[in-house]
């Protein structure tokens, strides 16, 4: 996070009102901190009234941090509210204001009365909790635990099963990829099996960066060759043309100086729109953190959010996250990208539409802007250099 409370977020916007009313209540919260190390996660949502009024649908704003008095390890404090509320409430983990059985007994985080030895991995609010769990009841030793709603945790099951049969089916280059070891519905909570070595965008300190994007094109398009099947989700072009109208309206709602810029870039991409092709397998959020590096060869962790799309959407994204995923300065960036997608092509073996590439480099830009704009996450003048460069249409070209 940026500091400051939604710092690119203009004076006199139309979400402005709605950041004075939240502000005291997280200005306390940050004072409560008193500088200590922590990881915040936050999130504004807004909601157009019948009278044309932008209201609050919801807010949170999860500060985070190991806690060695945690049963846990692991301490939380989330404010929240919701166009039903009134001011944020706060909620300090396990407990949650959607997940609300988290803490229960039994439960995802105890066992017959007893807390479970967890190392907490990743915490979204509302959403997902991700942790490892050590010498759990009939589990191996060391297992990794998701934990969702039921409509979520079950999509998640189906996927993990796809995966895992279709790499297990394919030849010996396939991608590795976790097992699920147990469904839990009463308890919220898939088990799986947890595979060795280091998320990317910290393993990339002591790897070759070339080396490294060469494996990673390769292993990216391996990933989408695979025959995976049972899964329903599917994205097409008017998807993503949904997606990037909301992050219109959301970059128009946090910075309007920018929101006519943002509507041509908008009416641009329905304007190229391209027709649906081949949609294949897609890991759905294949960024860095996604993958593990290990001696023994590396691995594909997350497929929740899984679906079939067309290949260049997922490859766009990755291609776009390198440079602040790896924390890559501009003279390693550009090179790592080319290498990165070079491999990626290489691996595909064909040819790639140019306009279908840059379509899509394009719209996963604009959609990761309004993500971003939401979350806190972008700084003043951010937007303006990533509509102008959007604008310009000036990212490489497949070769």
């Amino acid at each position: 996070m940026p500091s400051g409370f939604f710092p690119a977020a203009e004076t006199g916007a139309a979400v402005s009102p709605l950041l004075e009313r939240l502000w005291p209540s997280v200005r306390d919260e940050i004072e409560r901190q008193d500088g200590t190390d922590a990881t915040v996660h936050a999130e504004l949502r807004t909601a157009r009234g019948t009278d044309g009024a932008v209201g609050l649908r919801r807010f949170y704003w999860s500060t985070q941090r190991p806690e060695p008095r945690s049963p846990w390890g692991f301490s939380a404090r989330t404010l929240y509210c919701d166009a039903h509320a009134g001011d944020p409430r706060l909620y300090e983990f396990p407990s949650e204001p959607t997940l609300t059985w988290l803490g229960d007994d039994p439960g995802p985080l105890r066992h017959r009365g007893l807390p479970e030895r967890v190392d907490v991995l990743r915490y979204i609010p509302l959403r997902r909790l991700t942790f490892r769990v050590y010498d759990g009841a009939e589990l191996p030793a060391r297992v990794i635990a998701k934990v969702k709603a039921a409509g979520g945790l079950n999509r998640a099951a189906t996927a993990f099963l796809a995966v895992h049969l279709a790499a297990s089916k394919r030849r010996s280059d396939a991608p590795t990829v976790p097992q699920l070891l147990r469904l839990d519905p009463p308890r919220h909570v898939l088990y799986l099996e947890e595979l060795p070595g280091e998320p990317l965008n910290l393993a990339i300190r002591t790897l070759d960066l070339t080396a490294a994007m060469e494996h990673l094109g390769a292993l990216h398009r391996a990933l989408q060759e695979l025959d995976v099947a049972g899964i329903t989700a599917r994205r097409t072009s008017d998807d993503w043309l949904q997606i990037a109208r909301a992050a219109a309206a959301q970059i128009g709602l946090f910075v309007p100086s920018t929101a006519a810029r943002a509507e041509e870039v908008y009416a641009e991409l329905v304007r190229t729109a391209p027709a649906d092709g081949r949609l294949v397998f897609c890991q759905g959020d294949f960024l860095p953190g996604q993958i593990l590096c290990h001696p023994s060869g590396w691995s594909v962790i997350d497929f929740d959010d899984s679906r079939y799309a067309d290949p260049l959407s997922d490859a766009a994204a990755m291609y776009a996250a390198l440079p602040r995923e790896l924390g890559l300065p501009p003279e390693q960036a550009e090179p790592a990208r080319r290498t990165y997608l070079q491999a990626y092509a290489s691996r595909a073996g064909e040819r790639f539409d140019e306009a279908r590439w840059r379509w899509f480099l394009v719209l996963l830009q604009f959609a990761e802007l309004g993500k971003r704009l939401i979350k806190g996450r972008v700084v003043p003048g951010e937007t303006e250099t990533v509509l102008e460069r959007l604008s310009r249409r000036d990212d490489v070209s497949l070769a």
